[in-house]
């Protein structure tokens, strides 16, 4: 397994260890996900070595490895089978009755992880592949017993298409992302809609109501989609929703039957709003609406989605993985709503691409911080692009002087919150980057 240390790779390579394979990876880099592998008993060596697939019957690389990669090339001389992860993903799923398939731009690590957990409270023993660590199974996957499958579905390089197996989809929302793949939106939308066409007929969408995108998208679908939203119009929805610090309380709603309330111990609306999309799951297959408020009321969330850190000075650090305009402004909106003295928002853009594609959006996301630090881009596996930086995002934010911005390095943003940061205050560390080591190491130091 090429890439291994990814999220995606290593769920994967994790239920097909305990399937009984013999696994081997590799990976660019040392990361606490291959530490874990290796604890497995897997052999897995950092930098790509063409030896390491002589004795393979199977490759398989994630999104990120490039075609020229030396072990992709040697497995080709070698003639042995290579696929991609999303192929690998569609062979696992074959092996289940009732598979559950979430994707779209925003959510859905915690919706697979939220919907994973409900099934888990509600006996269904499923198997899980997350795009995010989640306490409730002691990292990103689960091998569960029953012919139940739940997986987070990768749209990054429009191999979704080749996932035609589906009994049911969630996609909360549908917007312009990964450019650097699909060009426009043009074509994200066509990738979609060639993905909901391929899924065979008894398939249930499950979908974001107020999203116009995926309205349009499901008008063919209409007797096989259920919508949940805020709207009343939406089938499942959410009332009389009550606000406090990191719990929120609102009714669920079937059509116009109310079934309970519900609580969510995240900060958000967006949380509100990933609970209802479980919710609608755990509808459609019958389970106790008691059972469902237990189950919601006791997830925990996921390692990098609005994960608190630690304290450093009297103040809260907290990780996220936002790294889309959108998912920036629904996070500070959610530290916001924990009524910080000051809110000091860290962002490392990640690509090249999206830094390009989304500069002037982020330059005006972090409405609600009092100060914004930025990091340079963290390029994952692309080369550097012209104009495609942090100081152009800098630049936009201090012409308009709304909110105070600079540009940093990221060992002087350690130390700078060290110094800045006090009592009530609250630092919000924003990126899919390696910035989230810098939430850790500030709470290491203090220690």
């Amino acid at each position: 397994m090429i890439g291994v240390g990814g999220i995606g790779m290593s769920a994967l390579a994790l239920i097909l260890d305990e399937t009984g394979y013999s696994v081997t990876g590799s990976d660019i880099e040392e990361n606490d996900i291959i530490k874990k592998l290796r604890g497995k008993g897997m052999a897995i060596g950092v930098g790509h070595n063409a030896s390491r697939v002589n004795d393979r019957d199977l490759v398989v690389f994630s999104s990120s490895i490039r075609a020229d990669n030396p072990e992709i090339l040697q497995a080709r001389k070698n003639r042995t089978k290579v696929i991609s992860r999303t192929e690998l993903l569609k062979m696992v799923m074959e092996k289940y009755e009732r598979v559950i398939g979430i994707t779209g731009t925003h959510g859905k690590t915690t919706i697979t992880a939220m919907t994973a957990h409900l099934l888990e409270e509600a006996g269904f023993d499923p198997t899980a592949l997350i795009g995010g660590e989640s306490p409730h199974f002691a990292g990103n996957a689960k091998l569960g017993k029953s012919g139940t499958l739940v997986a987070e579905v990768d749209e990054s390089d429009g191999r979704l298409v080749h996932l035609t197996g589906l009994t049911h989809a969630i996609i909360p929302n549908l917007e312009r992302e990964h450019l650097e793949h699909y060009g426009d939106e043009r074509r994200l939308l066509k990738t979609f809609e060639r993905f909901f066409l391929s899924q065979s007929p008894g398939c249930r969408f499950f979908y974001g109501f107020e999203d116009l995108n995926l309205k349009k998208l499901l008008k063919k679908f209409k007797n096989r989609a259920v919508s949940f939203g805020f709207s009343k119009n939406a089938f499942v929805s959410a009332g009389n929703i009550k606000t406090e610090i990191f719990r929120t309380e609102f009714d669920c709603f079937l059509g116009k039957t109310e079934i309970g309330r519900f609580t969510v111990n995240l900060p958000g609306r967006h949380n509100i709003s990933n609970a209802l999309a479980a919710i609608s799951l755990g509808a459609e297959l019958k389970i106790d609406a008691g059972r469902m408020i237990r189950a919601i009321a006791s997830y925990r969330g996921v390692k990098r989605r609005f994960e608190v850190i630690g304290n450093v000075n009297g103040a809260s650090i907290i990780e996220d993985y936002a790294h889309h305009p959108t998912e920036i402004k629904a996070t500070i909106s959610a530290a916001c709503s924990l009524k910080p003295r000051r809110l000091i928002t860290v962002f490392q853009p990640h690509r090249y691409t999206r830094t390009k594609s989304f500069y002037k959006e982020f330059s005006g996301s972090f409405e609600g911080s009092d100060e914004v630090i930025l990091a340079e881009v963290y390029p994952a596996s692309e080369d550097k692009i012209e104009g495609a930086s942090s100081l152009r995002i800098c630049e936009i934010m201090k012409k308009r002087r709304s909110i105070p911005v600079r540009l940093m390095e990221t060992g002087e943003i350690r130390a700078y919150l060290s110094e800045k940061l006090s009592e009530g205050d609250i630092a919000l560390v924003l990126g899919a980057g390696n910035i989230g080591k810098i939430a850790h190491d500030i709470c290491r130091d203090k220690r």
